[in-house]
């Protein structure tokens, strides 16, 4: 739930490790109902190496879709027309994606997660202004630094 290419190495060995009992515990078929609500798996085939990523990530669920925003790299790994495996409230599915990018069409969708899940501002540095709406120039400095929204919708 890091970006790699930003963190000291120190936060990077902890990351991995919280991300290693997140994982576990978002498997658990009791125990996910812990976190389920806020955090779901995405399983991404790297494209060069093949190699498997399961990447804990924090979500926003509006109108039946999942709102996932990153700066991380396994977002470059989605391949074109093909869904991605999530681990969702307990259950394996797979979704479509979609990547949004840019500060205008990242508006809306910021500000759904922000409303969910205010805490995934605390990492992307993006907040909401008094009267619920993006703080632009927060938002701008996350677009710079490659932030963008991926959209899930579930297979179910």
């Amino acid at each position: 739930m890091t970006d790699s290419i930003t963190a000291p190495p120190s936060r990077l060995r902890a990351q991995s490790l919280v991300d290693a009992v997140m994982r576990t515990l978002l498997r658990t078929p009791l125990l996910h109902r812990l976190l389920s609500a806020k955090l779901l798996i995405i399983t991404v085939i790297g494209r060069k190496s093949g190699r498997e990523y399961v990447n804990p990530v924090g979500y926003a669920e509006h109108d039946g879709q999942l709102l996932i925003g990153t700066a991380a790299g396994w977002r470059r790994n989605l391949r074109d027309g093909e869904p991605v495996r999530i681990i969702w409230r307990g259950r394996s599915v797979d979704a479509d994606w979609e990547v949004i990018s840019g500060e205008e069409r990242l508006v809306e969708p910021y500000r759904i997660i922000l409303s969910h899940n205010p805490t995934h501002g605390r990492f992307a540095g993006i907040a909401l202004d008094s009267d619920g709406r993006v703080i632009r120039e927060q938002l701008r400095r996350a677009v710079e630094r490659g932030t963008v929204v991926v959209r899930l919708r579930p297979r179910i």
